[in-house]
This record gives structure tokens, sequence and C-alpha cells, in this order.
């Protein structure tokens, strides 16, 4: 629980002057939440959304584990990506005019009575999607983006029938449709149009293509009386529609929270937590722990997996006889113990000296979908005197090359040993682990001085404080 008094800061990308800013939570989310809920709403309704957005700041800062601002790696958020959606509170002055202040302390109220709460589902932040009015029910993620999640299940919603966007009507030319869509409409003459099924049909002419008979709805009528009735100038007659009026029901995208029907929950009594519980599935509400710069792996998850293992892989042999497989358990399980007490989350691979195939140490990771996956390795080469570490990432994985030349500036000073470089590769492992990875190749087994060095358990414990090292600095450089 963070009673801390301070709010967090994170990163805001200002793309008018190409600059960073340090922003706090608390100074961001009243501004955020008033352009993106109408004001007037119930209080309970506007705690909900102020718990919404705070989730999303939360999900975004790279201090708790985020990917932070796609377009600017240092950048946690980018306020001008809102548009709309945020408003700075000087505006909210000129927006608000004499009713500024009380509009404001209604904001400030909510932050205060949701202090520090967010969203998570099986204790890790979710992506708050929300939107202005479902029109009866919300939808199943999948059916919008193509990717189930489980907190964004459909629910029956029948609180936004009063919503002003409950149902709407939009008339579009053929003309628009053709420009937006890039298509073509056949370009024949009028005259000889036919049918527009269940409204115009039967449509009986003579020799001269004059109209004797037409089928309007459930009804035959003459020609000529069909064209008295209309003031048309002749018989002689043929159609064609010039626009489409489409009838829509609810606005947004119908994922997560629908705003009208949280409001009017809160106009029949229900708090904000009921409120949330009711359009994300499955979820908690928490309050986020501050950031601490003593343990910055807080809340990170990170899988070790260390490489070989079992009979049928035991990897590298030295000419003292260790073996690749020993070493790359001893080094991970004290990595473990180093890493936990920073805070953070690990889940081994293998804990044993058992066979795991790559495939199952990929599915592993995939499940645990951690913050980084580190593959340990010993390397080997025909000529005995090469030594050094080196690691290698994916191509394109910006993050893993960014811990990646933190652990190897920390490893190489640690053990005063040779800096071989961070290198791309394409291992399996590397492709086929979905969040970032690294594969360390911590030494040369084949290099007699360094296979001496692990004979000596205390020298394994200093690889593993030397990683351990790399990644606290890493995590030091996001806050």
């Amino acid at each position: 629980m963070n009673n801390g008094k301070n709010s967090v800061k994170i990163k805001v990308y200002d793309k008018k002057y190409d600059r960073i800013l340090y922003k706090s939570i608390d100074e961001l989310v009243p501004e955020l939440v008033a352009a993106q809920v109408n004001i007037d709403f119930e209080l309970e309704a506007i705690k909900a959304q102020t718990i919404i957005v705070r989730t999303g700041l939360v999900k975004k800062a790279k201090i708790f584990g985020g990917k932070g601002y796609n377009h600017h790696k240092e950048a946690d958020i980018c306020l001008q990506d809102y548009c709309d959606n945020w408003i700075p509170r000087e505006k909210l002055k000129d927006k608000w005019k004499e009713d500024f202040e009380q509009n404001w302390q209604k904001l400030l109220r909510a932050q205060e009575e949701t202090k520090y709460l967010i969203i998570t589902f099986k204790n890790k932040v979710i992506d708050p999607k929300f939107h202005l009015t479902c029109g009866g029910a919300t939808e199943n993620s999948e059916n919008v983006d193509g990717s189930k999640v489980i907190y964004l299940r459909r629910v029956l919603c029948r609180y936004c029938i009063e919503s002003p966007h409950w149902k709407n009507v939009k008339e579009v030319t053929l003309d628009e449709l053709e420009e937006k869509l890039g298509v073509r409409f056949n370009k024949s003459s009028s005259i000889n149009r036919t049918n527009v099924q269940g409204i115009i049909e039967e449509i009986e002419r003579d020799e001269e293509g004059r109209v004797k008979r037409i089928k309007v709805g459930d009804k035959v009528i003459k020609g000529t009386d069909f064209c008295n009735s209309l003031g048309l100038d002749s018989t002689r007659f043929g159609f064609k529609p010039v626009a489409l009026r489409f009838e829509t029901r609810g606005k947004g995208h119908g994922l997560g929270l629908c705003q009208y029907g949280a409001n009017e929950m809160a106009v029949e009594g229900k708090i904000a937590e009921e409120i949330l519980k009711y359009y994300y599935t499955g979820i908690d509400i928490k309050k986020y722990e501050k950031p601490d710069i003593d343990r910055p792996m807080f809340n990170r998850s990170i899988v070790i997996d260390p490489g070989h293992g079992g009979t049928e892989n035991v990897g590298v042999i030295g000419k003292e006889g260790l073996k690749e497989k020993d070493l790359t358990l001893k080094i991970a399980l004290e990595l473990k113990e180093f890493l936990e007490d920073l805070g953070s989350k690990v889940v081994l691979t293998r804990e044993a000296d058992e066979y795991l195939s790559l495939k199952g140490r990929a599915k592993m990771a995939n499940e645990v979908r951690p913050n980084y996956f580190i593959s340990i390795h010993m390397n080997s080469f025909k000529n005995t005197n090469i030594s050094g570490i080196e690691i290698y990432h994916y191509r394109g994985d910006k993050d893993g090359e960014v811990l990646a030349n933190f652990l190897i500036e920390s490893m190489s000073k640690g053990l005063e040993s040779v800096n071989r470089g961070v290198k791309t590769a394409d291992f399996y492992l590397l492709k086929n682990v979905t969040t970032s990875a690294l594969h360390i190749e911590i030494a040369y087994l084949t290099n007699p001085e360094e296979e001496r060095k692990f004979m000596d358990y205390e020298y394994i414990k200093r690889v593993a404080e030397s990683i351990a090292d790399g990644i606290t600095k890493y995590y030091k450089y996001q806050i």
C-alpha cells in the first residue's frame, strides 16, 4: 500500500516543443478526466473514470514496468496523442468560466477519494478501455481488435438508454461512399434502373419504356397514378438512390466501461468500484505501490533460463570437467535470490538438472509474460585463448538492446572480463519468446583460466550479482 505524500512523476513528451516534461500522476489525472467525461455526471461515475485514467497512466509508465510511449523511447506518454482527451487546467478555466472552481473541486474530490486506486486483473494492471454509450451491451474484445482479453467481456447494459448517443442517424451520399471507401458504382442511366428490393419492385413497362404498373411496398399501382401522386412529368421514368441513411445505436468501440451507463448506475446508488466491476469482468481495485529507487525491480517479472540440462543436453564441457548445464543452473539460482531481494518476481525455466526443450522453455515464458526473458549460457571456441562476455538480442528488440548494454557493462567491470559486445541473433528463444529476450554467453568454458574461476563458488555469486547489478542500473535509469 502506498501511503506516501508525494505523487509519482512520469515522463511526458511535449511534441510541440520537442521536450520531456516531468508531471505527477496527481497533476495529470484531473486534467485527463475533465476531457474524457461529462463534468455534470454523478460523482461516483467521475470517480470510476478517475480510476480508469490513473490505471492507464500506470499501465504505460516505465517505472511501473510499462512500455512507455512508442514514438519517443524516453517518454511514458505523449499528451498530444490524447488530442481532445486532454485539456490543461488553464484551458479548463476558459471552457468552464464561472463554473470552473466548482467543477475543478469535483475533480479533485474524485481524485482524493480514489487515491492511488487502479484496476488489476490477476495482479496485473489492465488496459482500461471505455466508450460513451454501448447501446444495450458492451462487446467482447476479440470482436473489435481480434484478441481475447478476459476482463473485456460482453455485458448487458440497460443503463445507457437515456443517453443522447443511444440512437443516431447519419446520411451519406453515394458520392461520399465512393470517395471514402474507394469504390465505384454502376453509372448506367436511371431511366433503365428497376428494383429497390422491399421498396420499389416488379416494374412493368410498355415497348416505349413507359411504366404501366409498379409495386411499391405491398401495393401494385398504375404508372399514371404513381406519376400523378408524386407529381412526376412522365411515366417514362426510372430512379436511383443518391444517399443512404444509417441508423446507429450507441457510440464508441463498445469495449469496457460504458460512460453513460456508469452515470446511470451512479444515479441508482452504485459506487465507483461496483460500476467498474460490472463493466470489467473479474477485476480487482487495488492501490498501486509507489516505485522505490532502492527496490527498482518491484512488481517486475523476469524469467531466467539456465541453458541446457539433463543427460540429453549437457552443453560445453571444460578441460577440468566443468559442465555448462551445471554452471548455468548455479548462476540462475543465485541470480533469482538477488532479483527477489530487489522486489522482482522471478521464474526459472528449470530448477534442477533436467532436460527441457526449447519449445517448452518458450511456452513457459510466454505463459508468464515477463518484462524480460534472460537465457544464461557458457561459450566455447577452438582457440582456447578466446575469453569474454557476449550478449545477444533479437533484431528490432530495442528494449532488449538497451538492457543488454547495461548488463555487459556491469558484467565486464564487475568480473574484470573482456566485453565482446552486444549483438543480434536469430536464436530460437530470441525469436519465439514474445517479450524482450536476451541470450548471455557469460564466459568461454574452453578457456582454462576462465574455467578455473568457476571452480570457486564465490565467483559464481559474483557473476549473478553483476547481472543483477546491470538490471538494477537499467531500471534506475528508467526511473
